[in-house]
């Protein structure tokens, strides 16, 4: 008798094709396995792999009823929803898309910093509600980014600030920047930017990184975007800078809570660009980063040694 085929579970959207993880495997794709989570308890425990998004919490308890699973895909680059220690400590392959959405990210920062400086969003409300109000608008060129993070996403989204003429400052604790872009601390870089774009991963020391505080730094007017993780952000801080003027407006593609609640004060707000967490989902990162995990997972599940894994 042969051997019988491996078996994985994909339990959120794809968006791509799942065959390179190839013919002889079995695969189980239901995109909101990971909002029934006894039925996912259920269907892991004959699982050797597992490919999640952001929703899917790969913790101690979902590995107590997984005893035969060999490795892990993310869909992504962030990891705050997968217990990478637990997996180490049970020899679990983790392989993850970190920068294959680079730049579909840095270019839904800087699209979202022209929105906001031209002030497109508040105009297209206005013009259907019957208005026809101009708004004088700003010139990125000439104007300081300010990146937070210069990873992948911020070291590509340094470039294209660089291309429109933009001066780039950036700050990092751990990475150099790239070229023709000037390293700051957080206080000099809030400072001095008229844009802000936040591209750090979500730990103890970036929760809540901008505050009170931090936006206080902030130039009048300046424009703040997450692109991130919503926990960076302190955003009932936010909402009252927004309110009040000190802020011009904010892009957040992430929230503390995804969907944020009915009451999200931050709805209210014409001077805010809110986005459903698709910063990083273009139909190229998304075949990119599916083929990179998926062809990932079959060499483990077939006895290769996987690449771009942790």
């Amino acid at each position: 008798m042969g051997r019988s085929r491996p078996r994985v579970l994909i339990t959120e959207e794809l968006h791509a094709s799942h065959a390179a993880l190839g013919a002889d495997v079995e695969v189980l794709e239901e995109s909101d396995l990971w909002s029934r989570r006894e039925d996912l308890r259920r269907q892991i425990a004959s699982a050797q792999g597992l490919v999640v998004r952001n929703h899917t919490r790969v913790d101690r308890e979902l590995l107590a009823a997984a005893p035969v699973l060999r490795v892990v895909g993310r869909l992504g680059a962030g990891l705050d929803n997968v217990d990478v220690e637990a997996l180490r400590e049970r020899r679990i392959d983790l392989i993850h898309g970190g920068g294959l959405n680079a730049r579909a990210v840095a270019e839904y920062a800087l699209g979202a910093a022209i929105v906001l400086v031209r002030r497109m969003t508040e105009s297209d409300r206005q013009v259907r509600a019957g208005h026809w109000l101009r708004h004088v608008g700003l010139e990125l060129r000439g104007q300081t980014l300010g990146v937070v993070g210069l990873g992948a996403t911020g070291a590509e989204l340094c470039r294209l600030g660089l291309a429109l003429g933009m001066e780039v400052i950036g700050h990092d604790p751990f990475l150099a920047p790239p070229e023709l872009v000037v390293r700051a601390s957080l206080e000099e870089l809030l400072r001095r930017s008229v844009v802000v774009s936040l591209h750090v991963p979500l730990v103890p020391a970036t929760r809540n990184l901008i505050g009170g505080a931090q936006l206080a730094l902030m130039p009048r007017g300046a424009i703040l975007i997450n692109a991130a993780r919503g926990g960076v952000v302190d955003e009932v801080a936010l909402a009252d800078a927004l309110r009040s003027g000190a802020l011009g407006g904010a892009a957040l593609d992430v929230r503390p809570e995804e969907p944020p609640s009915s009451d999200d004060p931050l709805r209210a707000l014409d001077n805010v660009l809110l986005t459903p967490h698709l910063a990083g989902l273009t139909r190229q990162s998304q075949e990119a980063i599916a083929e990179h995990v998926l062809r990932g997972i079959r060499q483990v599940l077939m006895g290769a040694n996987a690449t771009g894994s942790d």
